[in-house]
């Protein structure tokens, strides 16, 4: 007896062996393919129920690379707030009066309101002028604040939700106001030391052997690196640095319930008036609920995605804007045993009358006192594409602006006009540039 429940155990054990071989080789070969065709470069840690299934770096990263993890620092404010509040040093129904009594209706705005972006404090990333700041330059926690003080709510506070950084910007100042110390040495002794999260820190690290280089669009023929975002500038909202490794320690701080009490953490995973609790997006899919937050900062493109019932984490850092996130949505489809979303590849060709087609007929060049022309010309009702030296391509129309010509993906860019003005032409990770003459 005691035999054949050997066997039987070796046998599951083999089985669950194979069936993990095989999901690790699923998931990298979608990353793999999302690398190779310049959609994805960057690291991705994939876990269930505490083991790691896949951890691999794509591009020019190793298995300690850095990146500005954006937004993604919200939940970490969040988290200080309330360790803060499990020593009794605050609650988040205290009133913003209480720690900045000369900000503006501020004996209206709870902790609670900051928390879930339900106060209407103005989201300074909304103003057109922030835009116009030289975002490389450091600014006092003063003058950032100034930059939304002055604006009127947009709404009345606890009525509604409307996503403002300006509120975790409001949630550091709080932290520094209530330890005595600033945000970062507040990250440092509350959460990094504490989890062992050693490549984890406000801004950039000292060392920057392992810091990602931040690019707004990485091709492998093309590479535009992003001007780097002052600490200072995201503060509170989005200025931690930190790997997939590291991140993967605080899903397992969060999912083991040993670093934030239950009452706290049901807190935080409590949705109010919108889809967001205390420093994460909460919704559902596969019937399970789904944790996650994203991250966008120039130079960088992350996603944290949590599935507690089933103690799955999913990381994705990227040191490109031009990341599509269409990966993810295939990582989960793996993980949950799901069709895959259609590869552009097998899009399905769209109808398209002529009239429309011939928006997008004309010559092209990468420079108008160039001589080689790229053309883009219509026979009957089909679309085809002459590139200098290449085999005349047809373009098959999968969006309105976007078409399939072989291998490659044909973008058509507009004007504020809606006049075709410039084509991008995709292909095996490359990218080529042609304006309309």
């Amino acid at each position: 007896m005691k035999k054949t429940m050997l066997i039987a155990c070796l046998v599951l054990h083999s089985w669950c062996s194979v069936f993990a071989q095989k999901m690790t080789q699923s998931l990298d070969s979608l990353i793999m393919a999302s690398y190779e065709a310049a959609e994805f470069t960057g690291s991705v840690l994939v876990s269930k129920g505490g083991k790691i299934i896949i951890k691999k770096n794509y591009g020019e990263n190793d298995d300690h690379t850095i990146f500005n993890i954006a937004s993604i620092t919200k939940s970490f404010t969040a988290a200080l707030i309330m360790k803060l509040q499990e020593a009794g040093k605050l609650s988040v129904q205290d009133k913003l009066a209480k720690y900045y009594p000369d900000f503006p209706q501020a004996n209206t705005i709870t902790i609670h309101h900051l928390l879930t972006h339900t106060s209407g404090v103005f989201n300074y990333t909304d103003d057109p002028a922030f835009w116009k700041m030289d975002q490389t330059k450091e600014q006092t926690l003063t003058q950032m604040i100034a930059c939304f003080k002055d604006k009127p709510l947009n709404f009345e506070s606890g009525s509604r939700f409307q996503y403002s950084n300006s509120g975790y910007t409001l949630l550091g100042y709080i932290i520094e106001q209530v330890t005595g110390t600033t945000y970062s040495k507040a990250l440092e002794q509350y959460i990094f030391k504490p989890l062992g999260m050693h490549y984890s820190s406000y801004g950039p690290p000292a060392d920057t052997s392992h810091l990602a280089i931040g690019y707004m669009m990485y091709y492998r023929n093309f590479k535009n690196p992003a001007p780097a975002v002052h600490p200072s500038i995201s503060y509170a909202t989005g200025a931690i640095y930190s790997t997939t490794e590291d991140l993967y320690k605080w899903h397992r701080a969060l999912q083991k319930g040993k670093f934030l009490s239950k009452r706290s953490l049901a807190a935080i995973f409590t949705k109010d008036k919108g889809p967001y609790g205390y420093g994460w997006f909460i919704d559902s899919m596969y019937g399970k609920q789904r944790i996650l937050h994203d991250g966008k900062i120039p130079g960088y493109k992350n996603i944290l995605i949590r599935f507690p019932q089933d103690d799955i984490c999913i990381i994705a850092l990227s040191n490109a804007n031009s990341s599509s996130g269409d990966m993810i949505g295939n990582i989960m489809s793996i993980l949950y045993h799901q069709p895959l979303a259609r590869s552009f590849g097998n899009l399905p060709v769209i109808n398209m009358p002529d009239s429309m087609k011939k928006e997008f007929t004309g010559i092209y060049k990468f420079r108008k006192e160039d001589s080689t022309q790229v053309l883009v010309r219509l026979q009957e009702s089909h679309l085809y594409l002459q590139i200098p030296g290449k085999e005349e391509q047809r373009l098959q129309p999968v969006k309105r602006n976007v078409f399939r010509a072989g291998n490659a993906r044909i973008e058509f860019m507009r004007n504020d006009k809606g006049a075709i003005w410039q084509m991008l032409v995709f292909i095996r990770g490359e990218i080529m540039g042609v304006v309309k003459i």
